[in-house]
């Protein structure tokens, strides 16, 4: 006896996204009526002789309950091997055993509510999909995002913009924005997310929720990467250094708590400490360790691990670094030396931002009186190092 055709019409249980595209059952439905509808009348005449007093009615209409649960099971197994839809058999199947009729005819129940709802309803796998849609969008997608959220280089800007929209926007702009932040998170874009997660918006809310487990998944996934290249070569400098990095991004985006926050940059202090006995010449990462040391508030070791760069670093930001932590350490005499040390960088021809030129002006000699400022020049210049350096 040859074996039956598979009916391919219906969605594969198999295939995880025929179950979540959430379109209406169509292959087998009637079907799956016919069979409902006559499980629940054979099942209410089963069980009808039992509420008699007919001797041995009740563990007789027990028995053949029984076998009417069977029998359903041996329907949803060979639908199964037909390939047709199981959602609403499998729902018939748990439902019959304990509620017998009336499980029945809450199986009807929601074969019609599905049938008519899902003419209009988005499945859920498009719904997740419009969410966070590809990042090569084409002019048209482009354009829209332009006119939501006002900014020219969304994905550029700080997260100020994002979170005024948060406040104020309709919710397709909100959406719009949480679509951003996610493609092209960054840290300055927690507040806007944090917003979504307490707006009063049920739909605004659900999509930040998903928008922060995706960014977090990312970082843990790329997490995962970084530790597995560190495990096959412990003595590769540039292994330990990368996952330091990427730990420190990590704590430093905003979206964990403050014990889950302090654990993940003692482990990227400790990368960056073990990267650099093994490569001490590496500025790059010398520097990333005052900067992480600073913001833990280990200015003294700060301070020592940014000294050996302060006369030959071209980069000015070493040296607003190594400022602050003089500053925080009391240090004012070796603040006061340090634009001596690099005049080339923090004398009076170099080009520093507004926020520091007067700054760095006041701890100057040459100005030719050591208290010009008074007792506000430490502070101001202690604020405007910690603005900058940020």
């Amino acid at each position: 006896m040859s074996k039956p055709t598979p009916d391919l019409s219906g969605p594969n249980p198999s295939d995880p996204a025929g179950l979540l595209a959430g379109e209406r059952p169509a292959a087998g439905a009637a079907e799956l009526a016919a069979v409902a509808l006559a499980a629940g009348l054979l099942d209410a005449a089963a069980l009808a002789p039992g509420l008699t007093a007919v001797p041995f009615a009740v563990p007789l209409a027990a028995v053949l309950h029984l076998l009417l649960c069977v029998l359903v099971g041996l329907w949803v197994r060979g639908r199964a091997r037909r390939g047709r839809d199981l959602r609403l058999a499998g729902l018939l199947l748990v439902t019959i055993v304990p509620l017998g009729p009336l499980g029945a005819a809450c199986t009807l129940m929601t074969a019609a509510l599905l049938a008519l709802f899902s003419r209009y309803a988005t499945g859920f796998q498009d719904w997740y999909l419009s969410l966070f849609p590809d990042s090569e969008t084409g002019p048209a997608q482009e354009l829209y995002e332009l006119i939501v959220t006002g900014r020219e280089n969304a994905h550029l800007v700080a997260g100020n913009s994002f979170t005024d929209v948060m406040s104020v926007g309709s919710p397709q702009q909100k959406q719009a924005v949480i679509a951003l932040v996610a493609r092209h998170f960054r840290p300055a874009f927690t507040p806007a997310l944090k917003a979504g997660l307490a707006d009063a918006d049920p739909s605004v809310r659900v999509q930040a929720a998903t928008a922060t487990a995706r960014v977090e998944h990312e970082f843990n996934e790329r997490w995962l990467a970084l530790d597995h290249a560190v495990r096959s070569h412990p003595d590769d400098a540039a292994s330990l250094a990368g996952l330091a990095r990427h730990l420190d991004d990590y704590a430093f985006c905003g979206l964990l708590n403050s014990n889950r926050e302090a654990e993940i940059r003692d482990k990227a202090l400790d990368g960056y400490r073990r990267s650099l006995e093994l490569a001490p010449d590496d500025d790059g990462i010398r520097h990333d360790l005052g900067r992480l040391l600073l913001r833990c508030g280990l200015a003294a070791e700060a301070a020592e691990r940014l000294e050996p760069m302060i006369d030959r670093t071209p980069d000015r930001r070493i040296l607003f670094w190594y400022a602050e932590s003089l500053f925080r350490l009391g240090r004012f005499a070796d603040l006061r030396t340090l634009p001596a040390r690099r005049p080339d960088q923090l004398g009076h021809g170099a080009e520093l931002p507004d926020t520091l030129r007067d700054v760095f002006a006041l701890w100057r000699d040459d100005l030719g009186r050591d208290d010009v400022g008074g007792d506000d020049a430490p502070a101001a210049a202690g604020s405007a190092g910690r603005e900058l350096a940020a």
